[in-house]
């Protein structure tokens, strides 16, 4: 089976998927009989498209093939060529390529994505993506919104589909905040430790959208939407640890005031410790309401013992009593581009399965 790939984004993931399918293409032909033909590359300066299919072998942006970035140009290749088997990898986080799903799922154009946006916009959005999805036959795969390549969403999902009632959800989404705190132990300034953080490529190019929780809100309502609970972001609970004054300005302004604020992460430190707690910012939900914040756990507590770059998804039900546990590394761009391949081949495998039933 040939697959026809168009790939948006060529930052960490997008480049890790491409390396990753250079690499896997002999082994998907030989096992899956799956092969992964790409038409399509475009960023946010330059795009190529071929009919033929782009050598994986080939350096980006180079060559009198790739032309100035047009969206529009690229999503009415894909449609108007009426490519069978196309599939469209979301590989950024740009609202402008969230924004075309619909299109493409209308018009029978898979979609496989990473970019969180479309899945944690408005509930009357992501139901009309949902029917577009189901109405046309295309396949809509956004396994990697959270957790990377751990099998969340496909976790809560496949119990769900069982009939197994969902009590409780608690989880830590967030490696970046994981790290950040798992470091801080008031000898080193918290301000200091944020900065390293971003300086290693763990936050966002603002950490202040880390620091708020707005990442870690968007994984809690997609996870929370897999199971029928049609949450919108004004619906969960958001508890700040920062102080007012380090939301504004620019992100130098926000280094400087997290130093003069010291003594706040200090003493919050120091009353984790007096607990015999520490520091974890969780993601929850039970009997209706949803949360995120920093809490103190106790030393009982799943999380206590988890590895600073770590997530891990707790999930109760009326037969997990004890909680479904996974745990593992939920950030990155090897593990997030090997999350989309797996749907990239999820697709191939739905598509076939459909063509033996008819």
């Amino acid at each position: 089976m040939n697959l026809h790939l168009f790939i948006a984004g060529t930052g960490g993931v997008g480049k890790a998927l491409m390396s990753q399918i250079r690499h896997k293409h002999g082994f998907l032909m030989q096992h899956q009989e799956i092969n992964i033909v790409v038409h399509g590359i475009i960023n946010s300066r330059f795009m190529r498209l071929s009919r033929q299919g782009i050598s994986l072998h080939e350096p980006l942006e180079e060559g009198s093939e790739w032309k100035e970035a047009d969206l529009t140009d690229f999503i009415d290749f894909i449609k108007q060529r009426r490519i069978p088997n196309a599939v469209f990898a979301d590989l950024t986080a740009s609202d402008r390529v969230a924004a075309t799903y619909l299109d493409l799922l209308q018009n029978g154009i898979h979609v496989v994505a990473c970019n969180k946006i479309a899945c944690s916009a408005p509930m009357s959005h992501y139901a009309k993506l949902k029917a577009a999805s189901k109405e046309s036959g295309a396949v809509f795969l956004y396994n990697t919104n959270v957790g990377a390549a751990l099998p969340y969403l496909q976790s809560i999902r496949q119990l769900y589909l069982a009939g197994e009632r969902i009590d409780r959800i608690e989880a830590i989404l967030s490696g970046t905040l994981s790290y950040i705190f798992g470091r801080y132990d008031g000898t080193i300034p918290f301000a200091h430790i944020v900065r390293d953080a971003h300086q290693a490529g763990y936050t966002e190019p603002d950490p202040r959208i880390d620091l708020q929780g707005i990442d870690v809100m968007r994984k809690l309502l997609i996870l929370c939407r897999e199971v029928e609970i049609p949450l919108e972001e004004h619906d969960i609970i958001k508890t700040s640890f920062l102080p007012e004054s380090c939301l504004r300005g620019s992100i130098d302004d926000f280094y400087h005031a997290l130093l003069h604020h010291e003594e706040c992460f200090k003493q919050r430190y120091v009353e984790t410790q007096a607990q015999c707690g520490k520091l974890k910012y969780i993601a929850s939900y039970c009997d209706g309401k949803a949360s995120v914040g920093l809490q103190c756990v106790p030393p009982q507590h799943p999380t206590f013992n988890l590895s600073p770059k770590d997530n891990i998804l707790l999930v109760y039900s009326e037969n997990y009593l004890s909680p479904l546990a996974i745990t593992g590394a939920g950030a990155g761009g090897q593990g997030t581009a090997m999350g989309v391949l797996s749907d990239i081949v999820s697709v191939a495998l739905s598509m076939r399965t459909v063509t033996l039933l008819h």
